[in-house]
């Protein structure tokens, strides 16, 4: 059940659906209950009254309050905190869950640690909604306050509100400062294209060292060649001279025994 004090439950699926939040069909079916409080007259009292007895009757299960600081509009705020506190005890104990949002008037000096009803210690999730201005520019910010028995990130994200529906923007850093908008995307834009730059930079080093490379390996196959080539004709040479020693040596002996040489050294005698 979505019970709203600013608009009605036609406007709300109206609007809604400008961020592809479609609750028409459920409206329609009658899963889904839209109340205007505008219809609602009377004090912080009788709505108690009254938005029990819708929930009731609609046997609700989870019931939406916008916003549940509108109570306060109906009389003094101290009457206004009493009843928004039994609102919340008895959702509770009917176990309801049950989701209400709150302004701040930030003009009126009212932050997101003093909500106009001070139901915060209520509360069991605590979530604020803000705008953001960074150069010149007003970007929606979404922080968890506390959650009680769940954990969560202390980080501000940057909540998109688009024709595919509602999404948080991942946190982006620089300087230390978390960056939305206009401003982030210029530095993704810078950073995508250093990267693109150092990316080009890396493929054209690499092609380089490998041609580097590949003229190196050819020269040392030259080189290895070469020193094969040596290697073999130093082996050629020692052949050769080896052989020609060995032929000298041969042709020594025979003349030698020609001249009869050693035959004559041992008889003692030449031939007349």
């Amino acid at each position: 059940m979505f019970i709203s004090f600013d608009s009605d439950g036609t406007e709300v699926i109206r609007n809604l659906a400008s961020v592809g939040i479609l609750l028409g069909r459920y409206a329609k079916s009658g899963v889904l209950r839209m109340v205007s409080a505008r219809t609602i007259t009377g004090s912080a009292e009788m709505y108690l009254a009254r938005i029990k007895a819708l929930a009731q009757a609609h046997r609700a299960r989870c019931l939406v309050i916008d916003p549940v600081s509108a109570l306060s509009k109906s009389g003094n705020e101290l009457t206004a905190h009493g009843v928004a506190e039994r609102l919340i005890d008895w959702s509770k104990a009917d176990r309801i869950t049950l989701v209400c949002t709150s302004l701040l008037d930030e003009l009126s000096g009212e932050t997101e640690g003093h909500t106009p009803l001070h139901l915060s210690n209520l509360a069991d999730t605590w979530i604020h909604l803000n705008h953001l201005v960074q150069a010149g520019e007003r970007n929606r910010g979404m922080s968890i306050i506390k959650s009680r028995g769940t954990a969560h990130s202390n980080q501000v994200r940057e909540l998109i509100l688009s024709n595919e529906g509602v999404t948080l923007a991942d946190i982006f850093t620089a300087g230390g400062e978390v960056l939305m908008g206009t401003m982030r995307w210029e530095k993704e834009s810078a950073e995508r294209v250093a990267k693109e730059v150092a990316d080009v930079a890396g493929k054209l080093k690499r092609v380089t060292l490998e041609a580097q490379q590949a003229e190196l390996e050819v020269r040392m196959k030259a080189v290895q060649t070469e020193l094969i080539a040596k290697q073999v004709e130093k082996t050629l040479l020692a052949r050769t001279t080896a052989s020609r020693k060995a032929e000298i040596l041969r042709g020594t002996v025979r003349m030698r025994e020609l001249r009869g040489g050693d035959a004559a050294a041992r008889g003692g005698s030449s031939p007349r």
